[in-house]
């Protein structure tokens, strides 16, 4: 049963998203900073555990970064609803979640069986949403020098390298994945 423990902590993950988006939506910004930083610090831990030990699994391997992505857009979602983050920063965001979604689906449903594999783009573009939604709940927080420090960092330093990083992430893996379909269309029409 130990070896199903980076599954346990990764649902425990989704759990906290409810949470965490309560307390941004009623302005509790320290609670739900402290719960993106378990969050945080319990992605790094099921990851090691998963790869350590070997106890990956294929609900791990789309259910870990799924977590990821659905708490990271629920915080910009509600930290732009807010007005604390720019619109067009959310809509870069959240459209490139969408379309890689959709590309991946329409991928699967023409040639099957999709490999997962984010490339190093995609993590330092999840790591950059991550520290700026991180400093931007620091930064709300009013946490005397931490919080303009952590202003001064995100707008407009942040904003605009997340919105950069994405695009180019989502960009890599448009090219990629059609390159993957247009080699699966050559194999299937070759038989």
């Amino acid at each position: 049963m130990i070896h199903h423990l980076p599954n346990v902590i990764t649902l425990v993950r989704f759990v906290l998203i409810f949470p965490t988006a309560w307390f941004i939506w009623n302005g509790n910004y320290a609670e739900a900073l402290i719960l993106m930083l378990i969050a945080g610090l319990s992605d790094g831990l099921d990851g090691a555990l998963a790869r350590g030990y070997r106890w990956t699994s294929k609900f791990g391997e789309m259910a870990d970064p799924l977590a990821d992505k659905v708490l990271v857009g629920v915080v910009f979602v509600l930290l732009t609803i807010q007005g604390h983050i720019p619109f067009w920063v959310a809509l870069i965001v959240i459209g490139r979640d969408l379309v890689i979604v959709c590309g991946a689906l329409t991928f699967r449903q023409l040639f099957g069986a999709l490999e997962i594999d984010p490339t190093l783009v995609s993590k330092i573009n999840t790591g950059l949403q991550v520290t700026v939604l991180v400093l931007t709940l620091i930064d709300l927080s009013e946490m005397e020098y931490l919080a303009h420090l952590a202003g001064v960092l995100v707008d407009p330093v942040g904003m605009w390298l997340v919105a950069g990083f994405s695009l180019v992430s989502g960009l890599d893996y448009v090219v990629t994945w059609s390159r993957r379909a247009i080699s699966e269309w050559r194999s299937s029409n070759a038989n």
